[in-house]
């Protein structure tokens, strides 16, 4: 019981540092890092060769994403993006054709699309943000368990986290229903399992 304490401190302990160092940007320099890790992330083999990308819709000074979208979209990808279902504890997949138009304000007052359209197509690669990732390719999240739930079942599915430098440590506390992602893409690196 002592252990397992132990690990949830020092998982509040992690949030609480990388959430300060976040919040802490200016949002030029978010911008700017963000626009660094898009080109990382863009020169992937498993995201040029991707049919179906599902991405996320950012929440504070978590790297940006519209513009990836917005790329992907008119790359004629299929994008899809995350209804959270509360009742559930679980994210769905939802495609969407236009930023503006098919997403409003959901969940914890992040962007999600306005219908479920579901997408006939597997998904190849899931874009996972996170608060802190390791280099084993574990990730912090939230605290709520949404995303490991949604991994699990993307499991033939590329699962990359994208990341600013500060926010890869050596090792997290990790559980058994954690699932590691297999690229971690920050502005100056790319990390794979």
């Amino acid at each position: 019981m002592i252990a397992i304490a132990t690990e949830q401190d020092e998982k509040s302990r992690i949030r609480g540092e990388m959430s300060r160092k976040r919040n802490a940007m200016t949002d030029v320099e978010a911008e700017s890092k963000s626009a660094a890790i898009m080109k990382n992330l863009v020169k992937l083999a498993e995201y040029k060769k991707a049919k179906a990308v599902m991405f996320y819709a950012v929440k504070g000074n978590e790297v940006k994403t519209r513009e990836l979208i917005e790329a992907a979209l008119k790359e004629g990808k299929i994008v899809l993006l995350p209804i959270t279902n509360i009742e559930k504890k679980e994210i769905e997949a939802a495609v969407i054709e236009d930023y503006d138009r098919d997403l409003k304000k959901g969940t914890f007052g992040i962007m999600e699309p306005r219908q479920k359209k579901s997408c006939a197509a597997k998904i190849d690669v899931v874009i996972v943000p996170g608060v802190a990732f390791d280099i084993d390719g574990h990730r912090l999240g939230y605290g709520h368990g949404f995303y490991d739930k949604l991994l699990h079942r993307l499991d033939r599915t590329v699962k990359i986290g994208l990341a600013y430098d500060f926010q890869i440590i050596n090792k997290l506390p990790k559980e058994s229903h954690d699932h590691p992602l297999d690229i971690i893409v920050t502005e100056s690196r790319v990390i794979r399992r």
